[in-house]
């Protein structure tokens, strides 16, 4: 399980449901690596290093805004949108440019830049497919869930004088 720590910004009632929607910060390896002073890459993270990211949640257990809460997805399921979301284009790209090679001849279509146009469309369509079959709200197995709601923290001490 892959989890990940997050802030309730905002508690939502409709109807007799809770939702709740939970802050993350974005994390990037740039920041720990020796050598990000100089290198490119460590100049770009740090632009983009500040972004969130806000999920929305339906949740049973009563919680106030500020509480933290634990997310986790499963490491097969992350696994599997990624192989969705990087192989599955990529192959189609592939697939396009050899099927592209032996039927546009036959429309009498022969410049290379026809073979392009046919890959990048059909590569599109898959992008487009990919999105809307993870967009899904019926494919609950690759969004993250809520494992634990911590207690909301309380910032007084009380401090005892001798």
């Amino acid at each position: 399980m892959i989890e990940e720590i997050g802030v309730i910004c905002a508690v939502d009632q409709h109807n007799s449901q809770q939702f709740v929607l939970v802050e993350t910060q974005i994390k990037s390896t740039c920041g720990s690596c020796e050598a990000q002073s100089n290198c490119g890459t460590g100049a770009i993270a740090k632009v983009f290093a500040s972004k969130r990211e806000t999920l929305r949640f339906r949740l049973n257990e009563l919680v106030e805004v500020g509480q933290k809460v634990s997310l986790g997805i499963p490491e097969e399921n992350l696994l599997k949108a990624s192989a969705i979301v990087y192989c599955l284009p990529l192959f189609t790209l592939v697939l396009s440019a050899v099927i592209g090679q032996s039927i546009l001849p036959l429309a009498g279509l022969m410049a290379e830049g026809w073979l392009i146009l046919f890959s990048a469309l059909n590569t599109y369509i898959t992008f487009r497919f990919v999105r809307r079959f993870l967009s899904n709200s019926d494919q609950g197995d690759f969004h993250p869930r809520i494992l634990k709601v911590f207690p909301l923290e309380i910032d007084n001490i009380q401090v005892k004088q001798l």
